[in-house]
């Protein structure tokens, strides 16, 4: 507001506010009425008359999962596709029967990376050189998950010093704000593995990573909204992308300028030598030497950091509140931490060993997922599904996946919490690899499914159940309120666990 404010002071003509607020309403309208690709399909609308449309779209923004839920139980419990209003389009809800065509069209039919891109509108709040070549990402497959193993002890390392700092060990009963605090440790402990130490631990480099997090996704709601050509001016008023880019630059330019001359010589004499780092895998995997400037390695680091803290941080989050309102289940996941560790140690094999605490992770995302969708794709050739319904090139389709996982017809008991549900159904035999927290299929969808599926759940898997497994051996956690689970928040398709609730820690 400050900024608008200066520019209306300054300005000769209508005042800024006037003008942006006459193109919001513009840009409004051409999202509601005229730029969005309609199927030959029903619609879900409980509103009518010419507004009709508007007012669904703020019921989607306000409460995505019960218009999903809805939808759901009308059309796609039914094998039935149809479409509804969201406050930036009209899209297309895919029954979960028609998961695995999604996963099996050609990405020139249904495109992922076109729905990423709109999702994160990384052209606008990173920059667009990593929305036109995302090499960076394909590390996280090719180095960062066969190296996960050699990195426990770092995280580990770094789990300890952020618990100690951030939580203490108190002797008696602690209340912790629980949402600052695991977005504390949960980003800490990722910037272990993306910058290292000591920088990870850098209050305003700390501070920076967290919200810039934030304020891409936020950003990126709010810039959907706004027709292409004025997405860019827009961003400096709706986000603060721009202010937190100055704080990565302040610290990463030299970080990465210091790495650049210290590999000239190492990758002459003795390239095994070389630091094994995500710094050093995207400095390697450069395709050019342009690649190399440190300013645009900066925002590839930025652009991994987004993605490794979002979905870790939040779904730690949720997996402490459930913990801390299940105490019936701390002993038995605690006794199998302690079996794990002490037979394997602090391994790849001893953090497999844990199967309950996966179940409880894998449990806990399932009834509080980080969004009520999941599976978007970007129709960019009309394509027809195998019940001959066709989804028209301009549209996007979505699963339903909250409403899908409270289907009782596919999870017993669905809206029950059940911690050791998929530690069960994996002592089946020939199911021992099946149901697990990085496991994608029909039925778990949280990482997406197939070859578009989330690169760096596995990374993602081993920091939560390390941070968890950490909390079960040094703490007691209750809820401060032992009756209820803290409440979300939605807007639009993303889901905010609780910011305020406090969770109480007591040292073991």
């Amino acid at each position: 507001m400050a900024i608008l404010t200066e520019l209306a002071k300054t300005s000769t003509g209508p005042p800024t506010w006037v003008i942006l607020g006459a193109l919001a309403v513009i840009a409004v309208y051409l999202k509601l009425f005229i730029s969005s690709k309609r199927a030959n399909l029903p619609i879900y609308s409980t509103h009518s008359g010419w507004l009709g449309s508007w007012h669904d779209s703020l019921d989607y923004l306000r409460d995505s999962p019960g218009v999903l839920k809805a939808g759901y139980e009308r059309f796609s419990k039914h094998d039935l596709f149809y479409q509804l209003r969201t406050p930036v389009r009209w899209v297309i809800v895919v029954p979960p029967r028609f998961i695995d065509e999604i996963r099996t069209a050609p990405p020139t039919h249904l495109s992922a990376k076109v729905a990423a891109n709109d999702v994160q509108q990384a052209r606008y709040t990173v920059s667009p050189i990593v929305e036109a070549d995302k090499f960076h990402f394909h590390l996280i497959k090719t180095h960062l998950t066969p190296n996960l193993e050699h990195k426990i002890v770092d995280l580990l390392d770094e789990i300890n010093l952020a618990f100690d700092q951030e939580i203490g060990r108190p002797e008696d009963w602690k209340p912790v704000v629980m949402a600052r605090t695991a977005h504390r440790i949960a980003t800490r402990t990722a910037n272990r593995l993306l910058v290292g130490a000591p920088l990870c631990r850098n209050e305003e480099y700390l501070q920076m990573s967290i919200r810039y997090t934030i304020d891409v996704f936020g950003g990126a709601d709010k810039l959907r909204a706004w027709p292409d050509f004025l997405k860019r001016p827009v961003t400096y008023f709706v986000t603060s992308v721009n202010e937190r880019q100055k704080v990565a630059r302040k610290h990463l330019l030299p970080y990465i300028k210091t790495r650049l001359e210290g590999v000239k010589g190492i990758e002459k004499s003795s390239p095994r030598d070389k630091p094994v780092d995500s710094l050093q895998w995207v400095i390697d995997a450069a395709p050019n030497p342009l690649e190399r400037d440190p300013e645009r390695l900066m925002y590839r680091l930025l652009h991994l950091n987004v993605a490794a803290v979002h979905t870790t941080s939040v779904t730690f989050l949720n997996c402490v509140y459930d913990l801390a309102l299940h105490a019936d289940t701390h002993a038995e996941l605690r006794e199998e931490v302690q079996r794990a560790v002490s037979e394997d140690g602090w391994t790849a094999r001893g953090l497999a060993g844990m199967r309950k605490l996966d179940s409880f992770m894998l449990e806990s995302q399932r009834l509080a997922p980080i969004a009520s969708s999941q599976m978007t794709r970007a129709v960019t050739k009309d394509f027809t599904f195998s019940d001959g319904t066709t989804v028209p090139k301009g549209s996007y389709v979505l699963v339903p996946m909250h409403a899908m996982y409270l289907d009782d017809s596919l999870y017993p008991n669905a809206s029950t919490f059940d911690a050791f549900r998929w530690s069960r159904l994996r002592e089946q035999p020939g199911d021992e690899n099946r149901y697990q927290f990085v496991t994608t299929s029909p039925t778990h969808i949280n990482f997406g499914h197939g070859r578009d599926a989330c690169p760096g759940r596995f990374f993602a898997a081993q920091e939560i159940k390390l941070l968890l497994a950490h909390i079960l051996l040094h703490y007691d956690v209750r809820l401060e309120d032992p009756s209820v689970l803290p409440t979300p928040t939605w807007y639009d398709r993303s889901r905010q666990p609780n910011q305020t609730a406090r969770v109480l820690f007591r040292a073991r």
